[in-house]
Protein backbone atom coordinates (compact mmCIF):
# COMPACT_ATOMS: atom_id res chain seq x y z
CA UNK A 1 0.00 0.00 0.00
CA UNK A 2 1.34 3.37 -1.17
CA UNK A 3 1.75 5.58 2.44
CA UNK A 4 0.53 8.96 1.76
CA UNK A 5 3.40 10.13 4.16
CA UNK A 6 5.92 9.14 1.99
CA UNK A 7 5.09 10.84 -0.51
CA UNK A 8 4.68 14.25 1.03
CA UNK A 9 8.00 13.61 2.22
CA UNK A 10 9.22 13.15 -1.12
CA UNK A 11 7.34 16.34 -2.37
CA UNK A 12 8.97 18.78 0.80
CA UNK A 13 11.90 17.24 -0.38
CA UNK A 14 11.75 18.16 -4.27
CA UNK A 15 9.90 21.72 -3.18
CA UNK A 16 13.63 22.58 -1.11
CA UNK A 17 15.43 21.82 -4.30
CA UNK A 18 13.89 24.30 -6.44
CA UNK A 19 14.82 22.53 -9.41
CA UNK A 20 12.24 23.91 -12.01
CA UNK A 21 14.78 26.47 -13.46
CA UNK A 22 16.43 23.93 -14.98
CA UNK A 23 13.87 23.31 -17.66
CA UNK A 24 12.96 25.19 -20.05
CA UNK A 25 10.00 25.74 -23.17
CA UNK A 26 8.84 22.23 -23.92
CA UNK A 27 9.82 20.75 -21.24
CA UNK A 28 8.80 22.78 -18.83
CA UNK A 29 5.19 22.84 -20.57
CA UNK A 30 5.46 18.67 -20.07
CA UNK A 31 6.49 19.04 -16.08
CA UNK A 32 3.15 21.14 -15.87
CA UNK A 33 1.29 18.88 -17.47
CA UNK A 34 2.62 16.08 -15.42
CA UNK A 35 1.80 18.06 -12.31
CA UNK A 36 -1.82 18.75 -13.00
CA UNK A 37 -1.62 14.60 -14.11
CA UNK A 38 -0.44 13.89 -11.03
CA UNK A 39 -2.84 16.09 -8.79
CA UNK A 40 -5.62 14.11 -10.65
CA UNK A 41 -4.28 10.89 -9.41
CA UNK A 42 -4.07 12.30 -5.79
CA UNK A 43 -7.42 13.56 -6.21
CA UNK A 44 -8.35 9.94 -7.01
CA UNK A 45 -6.64 8.52 -4.26
CA UNK A 46 -8.53 10.68 -2.01
CA UNK A 47 -11.84 10.30 -3.15
CA UNK A 48 -11.10 6.55 -2.70
CA UNK A 49 -9.98 6.87 0.98
CA UNK A 50 -12.99 9.31 1.96
CA UNK A 51 -15.48 6.30 0.13
CA UNK A 52 -13.76 3.76 2.67
CA UNK A 53 -14.02 6.67 5.56
CA UNK A 54 -18.14 7.27 4.71
CA UNK A 55 -18.22 3.34 4.50
CA UNK A 56 -16.97 2.82 7.92
CA UNK A 57 -19.26 5.38 9.62
CA UNK A 58 -15.78 7.50 10.10
CA UNK A 59 -17.85 10.54 10.14
CA UNK A 60 -20.46 9.62 13.19
CA UNK A 61 -17.63 8.53 15.22
CA UNK A 62 -16.15 12.19 15.41
CA UNK A 63 -19.98 13.72 15.86
CA UNK A 64 -20.33 14.93 12.17
CA UNK A 65 -23.95 14.71 10.32
CA UNK A 66 -22.09 13.28 7.00
CA UNK A 67 -18.92 12.88 5.13
CA UNK A 68 -18.94 16.13 4.20
CA UNK A 69 -18.99 17.63 7.47
CA UNK A 70 -15.87 15.58 8.21
CA UNK A 71 -13.99 16.74 5.32
CA UNK A 72 -14.82 20.21 6.41
CA UNK A 73 -14.39 19.88 10.72
CA UNK A 74 -11.10 17.15 10.41
CA UNK A 75 -9.39 18.09 7.36
CA UNK A 76 -10.02 21.49 7.01
CA UNK A 77 -11.63 21.61 3.16
CA UNK A 78 -13.47 24.99 2.67
CA UNK A 79 -17.35 24.19 2.89
CA UNK A 80 -18.03 24.35 -1.53
CA UNK A 81 -14.74 21.91 -1.85
CA UNK A 82 -16.02 19.36 0.72
CA UNK A 83 -19.36 19.12 -1.38
CA UNK A 84 -17.54 18.26 -3.96
CA UNK A 85 -15.83 15.80 -2.71
CA UNK A 86 -18.56 14.37 -1.52
CA UNK A 87 -20.24 14.31 -4.28
CA UNK A 88 -17.64 11.99 -6.16
CA UNK A 89 -17.87 9.77 -3.52
CA UNK A 90 -21.06 9.76 -4.61
CA UNK A 91 -21.74 9.96 -8.15
CA UNK A 92 -18.20 8.41 -9.46
CA UNK A 93 -18.71 4.99 -8.92
CA UNK A 94 -21.99 5.13 -11.27
CA UNK A 95 -19.73 6.22 -14.05
CA UNK A 96 -17.35 3.49 -15.63
CA UNK A 97 -15.90 5.27 -18.24
CA UNK A 98 -15.47 8.70 -16.41
CA UNK A 99 -13.58 7.35 -12.95
CA UNK A 100 -11.64 4.61 -15.55
CA UNK A 101 -10.37 8.52 -17.13
CA UNK A 102 -9.81 10.27 -13.49
CA UNK A 103 -8.08 6.99 -12.07
CA UNK A 104 -5.57 7.27 -15.22
CA UNK A 105 -4.74 10.56 -14.43
CA UNK A 106 -6.14 12.34 -17.63
CA UNK A 107 -9.00 14.33 -16.13
CA UNK A 108 -9.75 16.14 -13.14
CA UNK A 109 -12.50 16.08 -10.51
CA UNK A 110 -13.99 18.96 -11.79
CA UNK A 111 -14.20 17.12 -15.46
CA UNK A 112 -16.13 14.22 -13.81
CA UNK A 113 -18.83 16.58 -12.28
CA UNK A 114 -19.42 18.34 -14.94
CA UNK A 115 -19.99 14.83 -16.86
CA UNK A 116 -22.52 13.12 -13.93
CA UNK A 117 -24.44 16.46 -14.06
CA UNK A 118 -24.56 16.42 -18.03
CA UNK A 119 -25.30 12.59 -17.83
CA UNK A 120 -28.34 13.27 -15.14
CA UNK A 121 -30.17 15.30 -17.94
CA UNK A 122 -29.89 12.56 -20.19
CA UNK A 123 -32.76 10.07 -20.92
CA UNK A 124 -31.92 7.00 -18.72
CA UNK A 125 -31.89 4.80 -21.74
CA UNK A 126 -29.30 7.08 -23.21
CA UNK A 127 -27.24 7.73 -20.07
CA UNK A 128 -24.46 5.24 -20.89
CA UNK A 129 -23.56 6.25 -24.15
CA UNK A 130 -23.65 9.64 -23.09
CA UNK A 131 -21.28 9.13 -20.72
CA UNK A 132 -18.63 6.94 -22.72
CA UNK A 133 -19.02 9.70 -25.36
CA UNK A 134 -18.73 12.83 -22.73
CA UNK A 135 -15.44 10.62 -20.88
CA UNK A 136 -13.99 10.22 -24.26
CA UNK A 137 -13.71 13.59 -25.31
CA UNK A 138 -12.88 15.12 -21.75
CA UNK A 139 -8.91 14.55 -21.81
CA UNK A 140 -9.27 17.25 -24.63
CA UNK A 141 -11.27 20.07 -22.89
CA UNK A 142 -11.33 22.19 -20.09
CA UNK A 143 -14.19 21.72 -17.87
CA UNK A 144 -16.01 25.25 -19.27
CA UNK A 145 -16.07 23.37 -22.92
CA UNK A 146 -17.29 20.04 -21.65
CA UNK A 147 -20.15 21.45 -20.32
CA UNK A 148 -21.23 22.84 -23.43
CA UNK A 149 -20.65 19.71 -25.31
CA UNK A 150 -22.66 18.06 -22.68
CA UNK A 151 -25.27 20.41 -23.45
CA UNK A 152 -25.14 19.64 -26.76
CA UNK A 153 -25.51 16.32 -26.62
CA UNK A 154 -28.51 16.88 -24.65
CA UNK A 155 -29.90 18.59 -27.28
CA UNK A 156 -29.18 15.63 -29.59
CA UNK A 157 -30.41 13.13 -27.32
CA UNK A 158 -33.57 14.93 -25.79
CA UNK A 159 -34.82 17.62 -27.97
CA UNK A 160 -37.52 18.38 -26.44
CA UNK A 161 -35.34 18.45 -22.62
CA UNK A 162 -33.98 22.04 -23.98
CA UNK A 163 -37.62 22.99 -23.82
CA UNK A 164 -38.06 22.21 -20.58
CA UNK A 165 -34.47 23.52 -19.38
CA UNK A 166 -35.64 26.68 -20.49
CA UNK A 167 -38.93 26.71 -18.86
CA UNK A 168 -37.23 25.45 -15.03
CA UNK A 169 -34.70 28.43 -16.06
CA UNK A 170 -37.53 31.06 -16.39
CA UNK A 171 -39.07 29.44 -13.13
CA UNK A 172 -35.42 29.65 -11.15
CA UNK A 173 -35.07 33.71 -12.13
CA UNK A 174 -34.34 35.68 -8.85
CA UNK A 175 -32.86 38.93 -8.16
CA UNK A 176 -32.28 40.08 -4.59
CA UNK A 177 -31.14 43.16 -3.04
CA UNK A 178 -29.61 43.86 0.54
CA UNK A 179 -27.43 46.88 1.87
CA UNK A 180 -24.59 46.46 4.16
CA UNK A 181 -23.90 48.25 7.41
CA UNK A 182 -21.94 51.23 5.37
CA UNK A 183 -24.89 51.26 2.67
CA UNK A 184 -23.18 48.95 -0.34
CA UNK A 185 -25.77 47.27 -2.07
CA UNK A 186 -24.92 43.53 -2.91
CA UNK A 187 -26.76 42.03 -5.99
CA UNK A 188 -27.38 38.10 -6.34
CA UNK A 189 -29.67 37.18 -9.23
CA UNK A 190 -30.30 34.07 -11.56
CA UNK A 191 -31.55 34.82 -15.19
CA UNK A 192 -32.55 32.43 -17.92
CA UNK A 193 -31.17 32.11 -20.74
CA UNK A 194 -31.65 34.92 -23.27
CA UNK A 195 -32.59 37.76 -20.34
CA UNK A 196 -28.50 36.80 -19.27
CA UNK A 197 -27.48 36.79 -22.26
CA UNK A 198 -28.49 40.24 -23.16
CA UNK A 199 -27.95 41.21 -19.44
CA UNK A 200 -24.01 40.44 -19.97
CA UNK A 201 -23.78 41.52 -23.81
CA UNK A 202 -24.33 45.14 -22.71
CA UNK A 203 -22.10 44.72 -19.93
CA UNK A 204 -19.25 43.13 -21.63
CA UNK A 205 -19.61 46.08 -23.88
CA UNK A 206 -19.15 48.85 -21.29
CA UNK A 207 -17.03 47.04 -19.14
CA UNK A 208 -14.31 47.11 -21.77
CA UNK A 209 -10.51 49.03 -19.99
CA UNK A 210 -9.84 52.27 -20.90
CA UNK A 211 -7.26 54.52 -20.51
CA UNK A 212 -6.54 57.47 -18.73
CA UNK A 213 -4.12 59.46 -21.01
CA UNK A 214 -2.22 56.47 -22.44
CA UNK A 215 -2.33 54.33 -19.32
CA UNK A 216 -3.70 51.17 -18.30
CA UNK A 217 -6.80 50.91 -16.87
CA UNK A 218 -6.81 50.66 -12.79
CA UNK A 219 -9.67 48.92 -12.42
CA UNK A 220 -10.34 45.18 -11.71
CA UNK A 221 -12.56 43.27 -14.11
CA UNK A 222 -15.10 43.36 -11.05
CA UNK A 223 -14.71 47.01 -10.84
CA UNK A 224 -15.50 47.61 -14.33
CA UNK A 225 -18.10 45.58 -14.22
CA UNK A 226 -19.71 47.83 -11.38
CA UNK A 227 -19.10 50.67 -12.83
CA UNK A 228 -20.89 49.55 -16.27
CA UNK A 229 -23.72 48.04 -14.29
CA UNK A 230 -24.07 51.45 -13.37
CA UNK A 231 -23.93 53.45 -16.29
CA UNK A 232 -26.82 51.12 -17.32
CA UNK A 233 -29.03 52.64 -14.64
CA UNK A 234 -28.11 55.72 -15.65
CA UNK A 235 -28.99 55.48 -19.47
CA UNK A 236 -32.11 53.37 -17.98
CA UNK A 237 -33.15 56.70 -15.38
CA UNK A 238 -32.11 59.37 -18.44
CA UNK A 239 -35.38 57.57 -20.72
CA UNK A 240 -38.99 59.03 -20.32
CA UNK A 241 -40.57 55.73 -20.53
CA UNK A 242 -39.88 54.50 -16.82
CA UNK A 243 -42.77 54.67 -14.12
CA UNK A 244 -42.85 58.34 -13.21
CA UNK A 245 -41.33 57.40 -9.75
CA UNK A 246 -37.90 56.34 -12.02
CA UNK A 247 -38.21 58.25 -14.85
CA UNK A 248 -35.86 60.64 -14.12
CA UNK A 249 -32.26 61.99 -12.71
CA UNK A 250 -31.70 60.89 -9.44
CA UNK A 251 -33.00 63.50 -6.80
CA UNK A 252 -30.81 64.31 -3.86
CA UNK A 253 -32.04 65.76 -0.70
CA UNK A 254 -29.10 67.12 1.06
CA UNK A 255 -29.53 66.68 5.04
CA UNK A 256 -26.73 68.21 6.25
CA UNK A 257 -24.97 71.83 7.00
CA UNK A 258 -24.71 73.45 3.77
CA UNK A 259 -21.08 75.17 4.86
CA UNK A 260 -19.83 71.24 5.98
CA UNK A 261 -20.67 70.70 2.54
CA UNK A 262 -19.35 73.74 0.44
CA UNK A 263 -16.04 72.92 2.84
CA UNK A 264 -16.57 69.13 1.81
CA UNK A 265 -16.13 67.98 5.49
CA UNK A 266 -18.34 65.79 7.03
CA UNK A 267 -21.15 63.81 5.80
CA UNK A 268 -24.71 63.69 4.98
CA UNK A 269 -27.77 61.21 5.36
CA UNK A 270 -29.52 59.14 2.56
CA UNK A 271 -33.59 58.46 2.49
CA UNK A 272 -32.78 55.24 3.83
CA UNK A 273 -30.28 56.35 6.64
CA UNK A 274 -27.16 55.36 5.09
CA UNK A 275 -24.36 58.18 5.59
CA UNK A 276 -23.08 59.80 2.54
CA UNK A 277 -19.78 62.04 2.30
CA UNK A 278 -19.67 65.55 1.47
CA UNK A 279 -17.25 64.64 -1.64
CA UNK A 280 -19.59 61.80 -2.69
CA UNK A 281 -22.46 64.14 -2.26
CA UNK A 282 -20.61 66.91 -4.53
CA UNK A 283 -20.17 64.25 -7.64
CA UNK A 284 -23.75 63.21 -7.33
CA UNK A 285 -24.52 67.21 -7.53
CA UNK A 286 -23.23 67.11 -10.84
CA UNK A 287 -25.93 65.67 -12.86
CA UNK A 288 -28.75 65.53 -10.06
CA UNK A 289 -31.60 67.48 -9.07
CA UNK A 290 -30.98 69.50 -5.87
CA UNK A 291 -33.78 70.14 -3.10
CA UNK A 292 -32.85 72.42 -0.64
CA UNK A 293 -34.39 72.06 3.02
CA UNK A 294 -34.46 73.62 5.45
CA UNK A 295 -34.57 71.38 9.03
CA UNK A 296 -35.85 72.58 12.26
CA UNK A 297 -34.24 71.48 15.39
CA UNK A 298 -35.42 67.83 15.81
CA UNK A 299 -34.35 67.07 12.05
CA UNK A 300 -38.38 68.68 10.95
CA UNK A 301 -38.50 69.83 7.51
CA UNK A 302 -39.52 73.52 7.89
CA UNK A 303 -39.19 74.74 4.21
CA UNK A 304 -38.98 72.84 1.18
CA UNK A 305 -37.37 74.75 -2.36
CA UNK A 306 -38.05 74.01 -5.88
CA UNK A 307 -35.39 71.50 -7.56
CA UNK A 308 -32.92 73.75 -9.85
CA UNK A 309 -29.55 73.76 -11.55
CA UNK A 310 -29.91 70.35 -13.75
CA UNK A 311 -28.71 70.75 -17.72
CA UNK A 312 -32.15 71.47 -19.71
CA UNK A 313 -33.44 69.29 -22.60
CA UNK A 314 -31.94 71.95 -24.76
CA UNK A 315 -28.65 72.40 -23.10
CA UNK A 316 -27.98 68.63 -23.09
CA UNK A 317 -28.71 68.30 -26.84
CA UNK A 318 -26.30 71.44 -27.46
CA UNK A 319 -23.65 69.58 -25.32
CA UNK A 320 -24.27 66.41 -27.48
CA UNK A 321 -23.57 68.36 -30.34
CA UNK A 322 -20.49 70.10 -29.10
CA UNK A 323 -18.88 67.39 -27.70
CA UNK A 324 -20.40 64.40 -28.86
CA UNK A 325 -20.13 61.91 -26.09
CA UNK A 326 -17.89 61.89 -23.32
CA UNK A 327 -15.14 64.62 -23.48
CA UNK A 328 -12.07 62.72 -21.85
CA UNK A 329 -9.31 62.29 -24.06
CA UNK A 330 -9.63 58.71 -25.82
CA UNK A 331 -13.28 57.84 -24.47
CA UNK A 332 -16.19 56.73 -26.85
CA UNK A 333 -19.14 56.74 -24.83
CA UNK A 334 -21.53 58.39 -26.52
CA UNK A 335 -23.67 61.21 -25.49
CA UNK A 336 -26.93 58.68 -23.90
CA UNK A 337 -24.38 57.36 -21.68
CA UNK A 338 -22.59 60.55 -20.09
CA UNK A 339 -23.32 62.68 -17.27
CA UNK A 340 -23.59 66.36 -17.61
CA UNK A 341 -20.38 68.24 -15.07
CA UNK A 342 -20.33 71.34 -13.97
CA UNK A 343 -16.53 72.12 -14.59
CA UNK A 344 -17.01 75.36 -11.99
CA UNK A 345 -18.81 73.23 -9.33
CA UNK A 346 -22.82 74.59 -9.02
CA UNK A 347 -22.73 73.96 -5.57
CA UNK A 348 -19.76 76.61 -5.20
CA UNK A 349 -21.63 78.67 -7.43
CA UNK A 350 -21.19 77.37 -10.69
CA UNK A 351 -23.75 78.64 -13.01
CA UNK A 352 -25.69 75.76 -15.28
CA UNK A 353 -24.33 77.39 -19.05
CA UNK A 354 -23.13 75.70 -22.01
CA UNK A 355 -19.15 77.19 -21.24
CA UNK A 356 -19.35 75.73 -17.52
CA UNK A 357 -21.19 72.27 -18.55
CA UNK A 358 -19.12 69.13 -20.16
CA UNK A 359 -20.17 65.87 -20.86
CA UNK A 360 -18.48 62.86 -18.72
CA UNK A 361 -19.28 59.00 -18.96
CA UNK A 362 -19.59 57.78 -15.29
CA UNK A 363 -15.98 55.87 -14.86
CA UNK A 364 -14.49 59.37 -16.52
CA UNK A 365 -16.71 61.67 -14.24
CA UNK A 366 -14.94 59.90 -11.15
CA UNK A 367 -11.46 60.50 -12.57
CA UNK A 368 -12.74 63.74 -12.67
CA UNK A 369 -13.66 64.07 -9.49
CA UNK A 370 -10.60 62.21 -7.81
CA UNK A 371 -7.97 62.59 -9.61
CA UNK A 372 -7.19 65.79 -9.82
CA UNK A 373 -7.61 66.40 -13.83
CA UNK A 374 -8.69 70.10 -14.61
CA UNK A 375 -11.41 71.13 -17.65
CA UNK A 376 -10.64 74.46 -19.61
CA UNK A 377 -12.38 75.84 -22.71
CA UNK A 378 -10.64 76.58 -25.75
CA UNK A 379 -12.97 78.07 -28.27
CA UNK A 380 -15.95 76.97 -26.43
CA UNK A 381 -14.40 73.67 -26.83
CA UNK A 382 -13.58 71.55 -23.68
CA UNK A 383 -9.83 70.46 -23.19
CA UNK A 384 -8.43 68.19 -20.45
CA UNK A 385 -5.22 68.99 -18.13
CA UNK A 386 -3.72 66.37 -16.52
CA UNK A 387 -2.35 66.08 -13.21
CA UNK A 388 1.20 66.99 -12.77
CA UNK A 389 1.78 63.63 -11.46
CA UNK A 390 0.70 62.37 -15.15
CA UNK A 391 2.97 65.27 -17.37
CA UNK A 392 4.22 67.86 -15.67
CA UNK A 393 3.60 70.01 -18.19
CA UNK A 394 0.48 69.50 -18.02
CA UNK A 395 -0.63 69.78 -22.17
CA UNK A 396 -4.27 70.29 -22.60
CA UNK A 397 -5.61 67.42 -24.04
CA UNK A 398 -9.21 66.83 -25.98
CA UNK A 399 -11.06 64.01 -27.51
CA UNK A 400 -10.54 63.40 -30.81
CA UNK A 401 -14.17 63.83 -31.69
CA UNK A 402 -13.96 67.47 -30.75
CA UNK A 403 -10.31 67.85 -32.33
CA UNK A 404 -11.06 68.82 -35.53
CA UNK A 405 -14.01 71.81 -34.80
CA UNK A 406 -11.18 73.34 -32.36
CA UNK A 407 -8.76 73.12 -35.01
CA UNK A 408 -10.93 74.91 -37.28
Amino acid sequence: MLNPKALIHLMKHHLTQGEDYKATGDALLERMKDWETLAALVLAAATDTATEAESQGLHTEHSCRNVAVLLRSKVKLEPAEAQRRTRLVHELPKLAATRERMYAGEISGRHALVISDAVKRVPADRREEAEQYLARVAPTMHPRDLMVAGKYLRSVLDPDGTFRDEQEAVARRELRMASDQDGSLHIKGVFPLIAGQKIKTVLDALAKPRTVDGEKDPRTAGQRYADAFEEVIDLAMATRDLPETGGRRPTVVVTMDFEKLLAMLGSGTTATGDRASAGLVRQTCCDAGIIPTVLGGDSEPLDLGRERRTASVAQRKALAVRDKGCAFPGCDRPPAWTEAHHVWHWIDGGPTDLDNLVLLCVYHHHVMHEDEWTIVFEHGIPSVIPPRWIDVEQKPLRNIRVDYPLTL
